[in-house]
């Protein structure tokens, strides 16, 4: 699961990560994906580098009250997700 502020980012870190065969969920909204890290079984939440430092933390810290054992990766540029998703020990 992805969680941005901006569609058009979101969706193409969604892009990035379906060309090689990964299932993905983006959302825009801290509580919707506080909610689906929760009720869904979802192994990790990337929070997009334009969320906030203080939000990003905030969806992190309630996610993995929800989940814990989701991994949660901070994207750092749309160019590394996968390097990043794998330093994680994501596998894909």
């Amino acid at each position: 699961m992805i969680v941005g502020r901006e569609q058009g980012y979101t969706d193409r870190l969604i892009g990035i990560l379906e060309s090689v065969g990964c299932i993905v969920t983006g959302t825009l909204s801290d509580g919707v994906a506080i909610d689906l890290a929760g009720s869904a079984d979802y192994e990790v939440i990337l929070i997009a580098d334009d969320v906030s430092h203080s939000d990003g933390r905030y969806v992190a810290t309630e996610s993995r009250k929800r989940n814990t054992s989701i991994t949660v990766v901070m994207v750092r540029s749309p160019e590394s997700i996968l390097t990043q998703l794998r330093q994680a020990g994501v596998r894909m």
